[in-house]
């Protein structure tokens, strides 16, 4: 196959896995509200917010490092067992919070296997790391798609029939890895050099090389899921199905500028590279430019039509929320905008200035979530997001700025 069809090929599965992928989540709300109870569409909102938290441990700094390394000096088998005891000490993580959080056994019982499902997502991810260093993309599309639309059907059905949702969460374990078995390894092990030899100090080498991604990567999906810890501890299960429920169609805006940006970060990158600051500036505007039109549409359906679709998907009344559902838009274009300018200081390899960014921002959510949830409710919920995002995108904005003058200068 010429490499043209293959470019098609690999885009083509990768966006459609990726996009199944990404909106999963949303599924299996919309089908836990409509079979089961608000209250249990609540206790699946925050246990996945968690699972999707310690994820990120477990999936470490992911593929970045792997499919970008030409040189080989670290084998595909170092990463394997990186990736292998990351994955246990999310575990012994996840152990940790079950005995420290007095959450009942029905709680505790979907966090752990929503965890697991997590930590299998992690796993396979080491073998898709391998597929995509061999331009074997397309095959990590499709198994993200069947991985997607099988689980997406069994919790499904499995939801309906024993209206459970721990036997549905069970089943996306077992597609997984049955997934993982059957596809995941046989594809990505012929590449596998078997005569390789572990080094342990590949491997302390990957986690050093990686921790400010991993650092950036895990105070980011704890920034955008500290409200709903605020709301666990002073409102009601209801509320947080709610907010989660509101939450969830604003996420489509940062998805949206990843699928902006990600075809012209090379072009980005060459532009950096040849100190062509202006052109790279102008590119990056036209990008922020289409991701707040973007923005001010989605807000203007929202305004229009956002909760009476919400209403005929969930099947529950939500016309009290209507403020705080754009608010939570607003603050998302702001996120999305910010999420641009970081892509920036990717290119210019200042990930440890992102950290403090990072840093900063997640104290302040941290701390105003609390506060304004226990005195304003959904709205103060609502009005966090609103302060840090905008926020965050006037810190990324300045630092990008900085950084770009410096370079022209």
């Amino acid at each position: 196959m010429n490499k043209d069809k293959l470019l098609i090929r690999n885009f083509i599965w990768n966006t459609l896995g990726s996009g199944i992928n990404s909106f999963s989540s949303l599924c299996f709300l919309i089908i836990i509200t409509r079979v089961n109870t608000l209250e249990e569409t609540g206790i699946f909102s925050i246990t996945f917010a968690t699972a999707s938290i310690l994820y990120i441990f477990a999936l470490y700094s992911g593929r970045s490092l792997h499919v970008t390394d030409i040189k080989g000096d670290i084998t595909d088998k170092d990463y394997i067992i990186s990736r292998v005891i990351t994955s246990i000490s999310t575990f012994i993580l996840l152990i940790l919070f079950v005995i420290l959080n007095d959450y009942g056994m029905y709680k505790n019982t979907i966090l752990i296997l929503l965890c697991i499902w997590k930590i299998l997502e992690a796993f396979c991810d080491v073998f898709y790391g391998v597929l995509q260093k061999n331009d074997e993309l397309h095959k990590v599309g499709k198994s993200l798609f069947t991985k997607g639309i099988a689980g997406i059907l069994f919790f499904m059905l499995t939801d309906i029939i024993t209206k459970n949702i721990i036997y549905s969460c069970l089943s996306l374990c077992i597609v997984s890895i049955i997934v993982i078995i059957l596809y995941d390894i046989p594809q990505s092990y012929k590449y596998i050099d078997k005569n390789e030899v572990i080094n342990r100090k590949n491997i302390i080498k990957i986690y050093k090389s990686e921790f400010f991604i991993f650092a950036n990567a895990f105070l980011t999906m704890f920034m955008l899921n500290v409200t709903k810890y605020a709301i666990e501890k002073y409102l009601t299960e209801d509320i947080q199905a709610i907010f989660g429920i509101i939450l969830m169609p604003a996420s489509v805006l940062p998805i949206f500028a990843q699928f902006v940006i990600a075809p012209i970060i090379t072009k980005m990158t060459k532009y950096y590279k040849s100190n062509e600051i202006k052109e790279l500036q102008k590119l990056q505007r036209n990008v922020v430019l289409l991701v707040f039109g973007f923005g001010i549409i989605a807000i203007m359906l929202g305004y229009l039509i956002g909760i009476p679709v919400l209403e005929l998907l969930y099947n529950i009344n939500l016309e009290n929320y209507k403020i705080p559902f754009l608010i939570i838009l607003l603050s998302y274009v702001f996120y999305a905008i910010g999420y641009v300018k970081t892509i920036i200081m990717n290119i210019f390899r200042k990930i440890s200035e992102q950290f403090i960014i990072y840093v900063i921002v997640t104290i302040t959510i941290s701390v105003i979530s609390y506060i304004l949830v226990r005195l304003y409710n959904l709205y103060g919920a609502a009005f966090s997001y609103l302060i840090s995002m905008v926020l965050y995108y006037i810190l990324f904005y300045l630092i990008a700025k900085i950084n770009c003058k410096c370079k022209e200068n």
